[in-house]
């Protein structure tokens, strides 16, 4: 509403001040990206530990975590034993443990002729599992490369990895 005393010139500088519907949804718009661009731009939780688990905690729990994988690699090898054969076929091989992306993460020579199948199936599996857990809780990667069974052999009376070929 001009003043009294406004001069056509005085109206038309406050109006000139004065925000448009135009400018002022511009302005809505641009507070609402700068918004999202924040929000977008936030350090984003990886993977793994719940926050707030102190380092130290964490080295710990991952330390005691590859200490009982070795104790159940050690109960697989001790149950594989010596792997006794007379030849090739009472040779096996088994999947030892579980990569992030999938597949063992190494494979073991044993013998049929100890009839322990089951059971070294069994410690494996656990194995795999705990090194699965691991792998998600902490966020854990690996190459992705996948190992190939390789199969395994009788030499010199005792079942082993079959020897890799060469590349070219």
């Amino acid at each position: 509403m001009p003043h009294r005393s406004d001069t056509p010139c005085d109206a038309d500088r406050r109006a000139a001040s004065r925000p448009s519907c135009g400018d002022r949804a511009l302005a809505g718009v641009r507070i609402l990206c700068v918004t999202l661009l924040v929000s977008a731009c936030q350090a984003q939780t990886p993977p793994g530990p719940p926050t707030g688990e102190p380092a130290v905690s964490r080295a710990a729990t991952v330390k005691a975590s590859l200490e009982l994988e070795a104790a159940q690699r050690r109960r697989i090898e001790a149950e594989i034993g010596d792997a006794a054969c007379t030849s090739d076929a009472q040779c096996r091989t088994l999947p030892i443990g579980a990569r992030s992306c999938g597949g063992p993460e190494s494979w073991m020579a044993w013998s049929v002729a100890s009839g322990k199948a089951d059971v070294l199936k069994a410690l494996a599996d656990d194995l795999a599992v705990m090194q699965r857990q691991r792998n998600e809780r902490f966020g854990i990667m690996s190459t992705c490369q996948v190992i190939p069974d390789p199969g395994a052999v009788c030499r010199d009376r005792r079942c082993v990895l079959r020897p890799r070929p060469l590349a070219n």
